[in-house]
């Protein structure tokens, strides 16, 4: 995914159920790495100062473990995600944070009373601290557009902004005289010493862009503990404040080891890791080294009656399948509290607010009584299934879903595929190609391709790069992200072995030679049969070339798609606008080059807030049975697809041909065949980028086959689209907020004609764009030389002066731009 989208004058298709922090591009990023998680498994451990209880955060409430006997009590029954609590200094209060889906809120307990303390502002409070008296307590909040420190004086309510830095400042930690905490800025990562008395404010240690960076302080010594990363391990440390240069691992071997805290006494750390099924679990190890030991939960003591929860998912035939479930509870279970999943990863989705995780076939959860509701998606053409079921105490409340597709692709002669995902990214899950091929079972999708990145000195899934796994005909097929920050992201589709550098750019560090282009990767993958696609392009709806100013598009993919022989565009992805992709796409097609159109949802498997694998994914026509991840990249790099964020729709001419194919000028008859489960408003022809015609569209759960005629010019091509007019609040079972679907194009005459009047447009505006994308990289890199971009700008205006006919310059920027479809 892109580092930071530039901003635009119209709303993006992913937005921020959370408010907006000012100096975060994409939000995205700050509400994945900085919010509390939910996780069944306990997470966040705080050992009490009795030294005898830990609290910790597990199934979105917070619980209070008995060490010597290994009961946990329930502690809260909110219908909010309860995490990350600290104690008071004597015990009696217990700080917490709690996230309503919308909003995060600071929340103090007494544990005597029950009664809570709000901490809330219309912006994100977390991670509370007490002082050492327990008369303050530090918190971080966005109250006024950035993340900083705050000190609340807790019988007085004043407050006071104690840091003012950009970005992330908080997991604050009490020391003698002030606070050890994380701040985060781009790509570093550091902790930071504040001292009251000496009004001094350093760091104290610094990682580059990792997101697990948290630490603890000892109770009696000027010690830290804090988890830092090894590529894709997690490892504890000790540093000794007073000589933070050196340092001391505690943990070896493969590690994920999270959110480390001191015992009262000092004498042990307590963390958390992965098990196999991806649930947190609480060891403890001695401070200053040793084997880490498990921290046994023998009872779970909810303070309320439970029952079982049993779901039951087939398809038509009756057959088990997997499939995406969100349970959420009503009053008496804590209105709308979500359910966590014990046997894999539970994920957020950041646009609807339901909490999901993936069920194979069976599953029998163990919840409070209550009222339930269930909600169960399989893909984008399965309508969505929901029921509400009572549990009661000590009973088996059963929910049978059966999940029947409105559009099966595989009897149609398709194969789906999402070829741009990752399956780490530094979030909270960790994952491997089995735990790709189960989402892919849970969204009937057949391919998809994880990109591997890197972290500056991290290359993330590295040792991936080029690695196929196969189950049950559904394929992982594992390529690379080049993040050439400002240049635009370009994913290696195919690839066998990783470009370097990984990163360049002008907003990168610098750590090698910056004279570097993205045509360096195009020549790379063209020498090692792998295939280029540029990443997540344009951000909104607007067409990019009426606010050029704006930076809307990455800087090298006009000349790139210009100039490559084989080139994607990521005409549907999570993040972006499809029908902003397609204002660029149209240009490139007019003047001939036949850029594929590309899915790519640009999820993270080991994320918890994400969309769902195949979000955007295309449908490529193919004949075989078990089709290899060659052959559906070939078949998407030739067109002979649809991409899509839902419906299905089918295109095709009277005289056989169809997207990819060739057909000639004239009058011609055209077919469209269009599925959806949510309302699809609109149905469009285009013919070089103009609308000939506009249909209604379906209603949600509904099919349609439209039939009509037009008029071909002599060059150029045809397609048909599909899309809701305005985005969707709840879009599921598909998690975009536009419902979208567009073919590849069939061809006028030939594989990349040109209708002279729409190329010669299309030119002068792609020369515009090329002209500021110059402009951009001449102001951002200063004095550094860029001869080799400089090169590719060059020849690819030169290309494009050649089909504009003589005697028509191109348009000033001030002119209106061509007639395009709205």
């Amino acid at each position: 995914m892109a580092g930071v989208l530039s901003p635009t004058p119209a709303c993006a298709q992913w937005t921020n159920r959370y408010a907006k922090l000012s100096d975060f591009g994409h939000h995205v990023y700050f509400e994945q790495h900085e919010l509390p998680i939910l996780a069944n498994g306990p997470t966040d451990p705080a050992p009490a100062p009795d030294g005898k209880t830990l609290a910790f955060a597990a199934k979105g409430w917070i619980w209070r473990l008995n060490l010597e006997s290994g009961v946990a009590t329930r502690l809260t029954d909110s219908s909010g995600v309860d995490s990350r609590p600290r104690w008071s200094p004597n015990g009696d209060r217990l700080a917490m944070v709690r996230d309503d889906g919308k909003d995060t809120s600071v929340v103090i307990l007494s544990t005597a009373t029950g009664r809570e303390q709000v901490i809330n502002t219309p912006s994100i409070e977390l991670d509370p601290e007490f002082s050492a008296d327990g008369d303050y307590l530090y918190y971080s909040s966005g109250r006024d557009g950035v993340l900083s420190l705050w000190r609340r004086h807790l019988s007085s309510g004043v407050d006071e902004q104690l840091t003012d830095l950009p970005q992330v400042e908080r997991n604050a930690r009490r020391m003698p005289g002030g606070l050890i905490y994380l701040h985060g800025n781009r790509e570093s990562r550091v902790l930071r010493m504040r001292e009251f008395v000496t009004g001094t404010d350093r760091v104290i240690h610094a990682e580059t862009q990792t997101y697990h960076l948290t630490a603890d302080t000892h109770p009696k010594q000027r010690l830290i503990v804090y988890s830092a990363p090894i590529d894709n391990d997690y490892h504890l440390w000790t540093v000794d404040i007073d000589h933070p240069t050196v340092k001391h691992r505690l943990t070896d071997g493969k590690s994920f080891a999270l959110t480390p805290a001191f015992s009262a006494d000092g004498e042990h750390v307590y963390f958390v890791d992965l098990d196999e099924a991806r649930q947190f679990r609480i060891k403890r190890m001695r401070t200053y080294g040793g084997a880490a030991s498990p921290v046994e939960i023998k009872r779970w003591d909810y303070q309320a009656s439970t029952g079982t929860l049993s779901l039951s998912l087939t398809d038509a035939a009756g057959q088990p399948v997997t499939a995406r479930v969100a349970i959420a509870g009503s009053a008496k279970s804590g209105a709308g509290h979500p359910v966590a999943f014990d046997r894999d990863a539970t994920y957020f989705d950041s646009q609807s607010g339901r909490h999901y995780f993936y069920v194979p076939g069976q599953a029998a959860l163990n919840v409070p009584v209550g009222e339930y509701q269930v909600t169960v998606a399989r893909g984008p053409m399965v309508p969505v299934v929901t029921h509400k079921v009572q549990v009661r105490a000590g009973k088996v409340a059963t929910v049978a879903a059966t999940l029947a597709p409105l559009w099966d692709a595989s009897s149609a002669g398709y194969v789906s595929a999402d070829h741009h995902i990752h399956l780490n990214g530094d979030g909270h899950h960790r994952a491997t190609h089995q735990d790709a091929l189960r989402l892919l079972a849970g969204e009937d999708l057949k391919q998809v391709s994880p990109m591997s990145w890197d972290r500056w000195e991290r290359r993330i899934d590295a040792p991936l790069i080029g690695v196929e796994t196969t189950e049950a005909g559904r394929v992982v097929d594992q390529g690379q992200e080049v993040r050439s920050h400002f240049h635009g992201h370009v994913s290696l589709l195919g690839t066998e072995r990783p470009f370097a550098p990984w990163f360049f750019g002008p907003d990168n560090p610098t750590l090698g030679n910056p004279d570097l282009s993205n045509g360096d990767v195009i020549a790379f993958a063209r020498s090692n049969d792998a295939f280029v696609t540029y990443v997540h392009p344009i951000a909104t709806d607007v067409d990019p070339f009426t606010h050029l100013e704006d930076a809307p598009i990455p800087t090298e993919l006009l000349s790139d798609a210009v100039l490559a022989d084989r080139i994607g565009l990521e005409m549907v992805c999570a993040w972006t606008s499809p029908l902003g992709n397609s204002h660029l796409w149209y240009r490139l097609l007019n003047v001939g080059q036949p850029v594929a159109a590309m899915s790519g949802t640009d999820m993270w498997v080991d994320f918890h807030r994400t969309p769902a694998v195949g979000t955007g994914r295309t449908y490529v026509r193919l004949d075989a049975a078990s089709p290899t991840a060659d052959a559906v990249r070939e078949a998407a790099a030739a067109g002979r697809s649809f991409v899509t964020t839902g419906p299905a729709l089918l295109f095709d001419l009277s005289n056989g041909a169809q997207p990819g194919g060739v057909t000639p000028a004239g009058r011609q008859s055209w077919r469209v065949e269009l599925t959806s489960t949510v309302a699809v408003d609109v149905l469009e022809i285009l013919v070089n980028g103009a609308v000939v015609q506009r249909l209604s569209g379906v209603e949600a759960g509904k099919s349609r086959t439209y039939t009509g005629e037009t008029t071909l010019p002599q060059g150029g091509w045809i397609a048909a689209r599909a899309y809701a007019s305005a985005p969707v609040a709840d879009a599921w079972p598909t998690m975009h907020a536009r419902p979208f679907a567009h073919s590849s194009p069939i061809w006028i005459s030939r594989v990349g004609s040109t209708e002279a009047h729409a190329r010669a447009a299309a030119a002068k505006d792609l020369i515009r764009g090329i002209d500021f994308a110059e402009r951009r990289a001449r102001a951002s890199y200063g004095e550094v030389e860029m001869p080799r971009m400089q090169a590719r700008f060059d020849q690819a205006r030169a290309k494009l002066r050649e089909m504009i006919q003589p005697g028509s310059p191109p348009r000033a920027s001030n002119e209106a731009p061509p007639r395009q479809p709205q």
